[in-house]
Parts: structure tokens; sequence; C-alpha cells
């Protein structure tokens, strides 16, 4: 992109109040962006709209970098309503690891701008309450996220974000040595409860992959496209089963009586569109729903424990019987 009026305004917003930022950054990230623009040219930008934007330069120490005057009024370019603050906010919040890393930087004043909105603009405004009286809770035992190392998630983002190949340090779950990939072609990310997994294709195999950001201990971004799979679609290879752990994920026609209570949140939430749920009695739902067999599913009907009994198919019921065995054993 080469439109000087629309650079400018992305520049504006890159340029921060806390702190100063270099040209080379700046340059930078609005390279990341799609921007052609001169270091010289960007230069000039910064001294023409200086007096009206009440930039200074901070030239106390090198690297000498911009930032907004201290004494100027909150960031507004332009100024932010309420819904958009609110909008900000909970994208921060939910969705910021699922940006391009070079978008979540171009977004950071509007996400401080925002939090400001609230916290120090309109401390009473009614839609400051509404984000005490929302959340977002997983269905499962909460877990922390795992740590990512910000320089190599930036590194992935723009292979993926550019389409280019990555050369990468991997250690697998279990190991103790990483495992070096020459050629690593990211077909797609998810993320899947707390984890970011990379879908990919490794060398010159065709067969999928997933590989978890944080277990990466180095990458490289190589000057080499990726060697996209032409009829790859992620949305099909989710609900083929694509997150299921390992194993052959294949279509059964499950069977299952529910008691205590365990299956009724089915009722509002379905396994699929075809499922049938029956009441035998007050304290039993019987479930029947076409769904994808894989280790994934295995655990799940375990953790219903006694409060589940598969009726079919007959060797996931003997597998999960076997499974219940095994764990009584341990606790005798």
């Amino acid at each position: 992109m080469s439109d000087p009026l629309l650079r400018q305004w992305e520049m504006l917003k890159l340029i921060p109040r806390e702190r100063k930022i270099t040209v080379k950054d700046l340059h930078q990230k609005l390279t990341d962006l799609g921007f052609s623009v001169s270091r010289r040219t960007l230069e000039r930008d910064l001294d023409r709209l200086s007096i009206p934007f009440c930039l200074e330069s901070d030239t106390r120490s090198k690297p000498y970098g911009w930032r907004y005057a201290l004494n100027m009024n909150s960031y507004s370019l332009p100024g932010l309503t309420s819904s958009e603050s609110l909008t900000l906010i909970l994208l921060e919040s939910y969705l910021k690891n699922m940006l391009p890393v070079a978008v979540a930087d171009n977004l950071a004043a509007q996400f401080a701008a925002a939090r400001q909105f609230f916290s120090l603009e309109h401390p009473d405004l009614k839609l400051q309450d509404w984000l005490k009286k929302i959340q977002v809770v997983s269905p499962g035992q909460p877990l922390l996220a795992p740590r990512v190392q910000p320089r190599i998630q930036r590194t992935v983002y723009d292979a993926l974000l550019h389409s280019y190949q990555l050369e990468m340090d991997y250690l697998n779950s279990g190991a103790t040595l990483t495992k070096h990939y020459q050629s690593v072609h990211i077909q797609g990310l998810v993320q899947y409860g707390s984890v970011i997994y990379l879908v990919v294709t490794i060398n010159a195999h065709q067969d999928l992959r997933l590989l978890a950001l944080h277990r990466i201990h180095a990458a490289e971004l190589k000057d080499e496209p990726s060697q996209l799979l032409p009829d790859f679609n992620l949305q099909t290879f989710i609900e083929q089963g694509g997150f299921g752990f390992g194993g052959c994920s294949r279509w059964v026609t499950l069977e299952v009586l529910f008691r205590n209570g365990a299956g009724e949140h089915l009722i509002d939430t379905p396994l699929a569109e075809n499922q049938v749920i029956e009441r035998p009695d007050l304290q039993t739902l019987r479930v029947t729903a076409q769904v994808l067999e894989n280790p994934k599913l295995l655990w799940w009907l375990s953790s219903f424990g006694p409060d589940i009994e598969i009726i079919a198919p007959q060797h996931l019921r003997a597998t999960l019987a076997e499974r219940h065995r095994q764990a009584a054993q341990q606790y005798n």
C-alpha cells in the first residue's frame, strides 16, 4: 500500500504515549502492515505532523525516538465511543492471541485508550458495569496458559501471515531433547482451550501434524514460500477429527445411558445434528448420535465415571469397561 494518508494514519496509531519508538521500529511495523515507505519519507512525515498532533522527538538518549507529548490530551485518533472501547477491551481479553502480531502491535494504543476510556474518563458509565458482570469460563478444569516466547510467536505468526516456511527446534511431549525441522509449512492455526496449535506439514511430507506453539524452542523465518496443500480446509480438518489427538478417527453411532443428571447439558448442546434423546425413567437419559471415535471421545466418556453406560458400539463399551476396571484396581 502506498496511500500516504492511510500510512500516516497508521503511523500515528503506532506511536506510544508512555515510551518512545524509533524511526527504525516504526518503519518495520509499517512494513509488516503492508505499507511501502522509505525511512527518509517517514522522518518527513513525523516532522510535518509533530505540531498538529503534539508529537515530540526524545533525544535524551540513543536510540532517539518519537512519542506523544506527555501533557497532551488522551489519545484519540479518532476519539473512541463507549461501544468501540468495550469491543476493544473484549478483543484484547479473549482474541488477542489470534491476531497477527503486527496487527496486535498496531492496536496497542487503542487497547490502552479503551482501558483509559472506562477507568479514567468515564468510570461511572453503565458499560463499565458490563465488564464486571461477564466472564468466560472453561467447561473443564481451569488450566493456566503455557508460556510462549514473544519473539518465537512473532516469527511464527509472520510465517503464517506471509506464507513463508519456518526452520525450527521443537520439543515433543515427553522428550528431553529438541528435534530440528528444516522446513515447516504452516497450513493453519487453532487455539484449543489455552493452547495454540499449528497445523503443519514438515519437509516434503504431505501428512498433517499438530505442533504446540509453546513447545517451539527456536524458530527462523526462511525466505521461501510455504508449500500449502491445495485442498486443505481448516474447518473441514477440525470437523473430521483433526483435534482428536492421535489414532484414527472414524464415524460411529454412539448410544449411551446417562444417569444422575450427567447428560442433561446435551439437551441444550447436542453431540450432533442427528442426536436423539429419550428418557427411560426420571434419572436416566438415553442419547444416540453419530460421532467421531478418537482418543478425545474416549477421554470425554471416561470423565463421567459411574454415571454413564455405553450401549453401542460394543467395542467402545468393552474399552471403557476395561479402563474403569484398571482405574478401580489402582484404588484397591
